[in-house]
């Protein structure tokens, strides 16, 4: 697949980070909170499109939109379970370094984060957001690719979880072991995004290999 249309699925990978980026720049104090159910479904529309690329040689990302708006439960309920993650995230924060820092990380105040929070605690805090996460690994491109309720879609997760937890256990352990480096080496970014095309694939591998 990336050697198809390598520069633009790395662009696709960034697009979501990107958003990000800028409404936790561009929008005064909620901006990161704003930007954690935002970028949730900006995240499902890159993975239609990429689903598209895949099914039909073509990201059409305007045919992904028109099917993202013509599922706004679904990507309501989506985009909470996604901000979920991002809670686990500033309650690690703070265990670790305290309510100030949790308030920090909630509010993107690198003024504070600064002088209460280590780059150890911010690796723990990144990492910390993993096992969540991995209660959405094929659940996102179950309900928004194959049409099942959010709630059938997480406990075929699960299923998947306990049946395969060898290689999706390393999985999570190279996510891991990245996103305690990043801190440490922001060039890690690079090989994170492109990770995130590995939920695809599982998805593809465990529910849906008869496509493309």
């Amino acid at each position: 697949m990336l050697r198809r249309a390598p520069l633009r699925l790395f662009l696709l990978a960034l697009l979501p980070m990107l958003v990000e980026l800028v409404l936790q720049l561009g929008v005064p104090v909620a901006g990161v909170v704003v930007s954690k159910l935002v970028v949730p479904v900006v995240s499902m529309w890159a993975l239609l499109m990429l689903d598209q690329f895949v099914r039909g040689g073509r990201f059409a990302p305007l045919q992904a939109g028109r099917r993202l708006r013509a599922r706004p439960a679904t990507v309501a309920v989506l985009a909470l379970l996604s901000a979920v993650v991002f809670a686990g995230q500033v309650a690690m924060a703070g265990v670790l370094a305290g309510p100030a820092a949790a308030g920090a990380f909630a509010l993107g105040d690198s003024a504070v984060l600064a002088t209460t929070v280590t780059r150890l605690q911010i690796a723990l805090v990144l990492a910390s957001g993993l096992p969540l996460g991995m209660l959405l690994l094929t659940t996102l491109p179950r309900a928004l690719l194959d049409g099942i309720p959010a709630r059938a879609a997480l406990r075929d997760n699960l299923r998947l979880l306990r049946e395969g937890w060898r290689p999706l256990g390393a999985y999570l352990l190279l996510n891991a072991v990245l996103l305690l480096a990043l801190p440490y080496h922001p060039w890690l970014l690079l090989p994170l995004l492109l990770l995130g095309y590995v939920s695809y694939w599982i998805y593809r591998d465990a529910f849906a290999d008869g496509i493309g």
